[in-house]
């Protein structure tokens, strides 16, 4: 504390002393005054109702009552809230799929797929498709035609996950099994990475046939390209 002698003017650092240690005159000084309880209070409270009425105002420009009457309002929001759900299904649904389905497991499903489709079409035609025919069978009614074909039995013929389509061939025996794979990541037939239906697939049985129908039946709205 810092304070300056009435007679002297000369300033005194410390505490206050009752002489002046240059002159040597009498001093009074004053005591400092304790803040007023109720004046501290009634600050306080000043200085809330100003930061509420603050608040208020910023507010007021974001939401008022009369948009909250507009139906506009609400359209609005649903929106918002379904443009997020659907953001976040898909992000959900993409993380599944990146952690459930590695690239050999997604191939075999398609494979296993085929096999069910072939094993369908056997029972429909009594045979599997030829070589020349080959896996579009599934798709299209065969050319020359298959009789019983009651397909398709795949929506369409897709490609392994690396893009080489699956390699098929007929039994080579009566009562045999067809030959049917994905080449694998290498892309080559043969090789250790081939990927192979599991065999019981070629036997989808026979409750699959209760409510069959013909395609065009099953499948309103799509064209079966037969051959002319």
């Amino acid at each position: 504390m810092t304070y300056r002698c009435p007679y002297c003017k000369r300033p005194i650092e410390g505490d206050p002393k009752p002489t002046c240690p240059s002159c040597g005159k009498m001093m009074v000084v004053p005591k400092m005054r304790e803040p007023n309880p109720r004046t501290v209070r009634h600050r306080v409270i000043e200085n809330i109702w100003r930061e509420t009425e603050q608040k208020k105002a910023q507010l007021q420009g974001v939401i008022t009552p009369k948009m909250l009457r507009n139906p506009m309002f609400y359209f609005g929001l649903i929106l918002v809230l379904t443009l997020i759900g659907v953001a976040l299904i898909n992000k959900t649904d993409n993380a599944v799929v990146r952690t459930n389905f590695s690239p050999e497991l997604f191939t075999l499903r398609n494979v296993d797929v085929l096999a069910e489709a072939l094993g369908r079409y056997r029972f429909h035609t009594g045979s599997y498709p030829t070589t020349q025919q080959g896996l579009q069978a599934l798709v299209r009614d065969p050319r020359p035609r298959a009789p019983g074909w009651d397909g398709p039995y795949i929506s369409h013929l897709p490609n392994d996950f690396w893009g080489t389509p699956f390699a098929y061939e007929p039994p080579a025996e009566e009562g045999g099994l067809p030959t049917l794979f994905s080449c694998g990541p290498d892309g080559l037939p043969g090789t250790p990475d081939d990927l192979r239906p599991d065999p019981e697939r070629f036997d989808p049985g026979t409750e699959w046939t209760t409510g069959w129908s013909r395609a065009a039946d099953r499948l309103p709205g799509v064209n079966i390209l037969k051959p002319e």
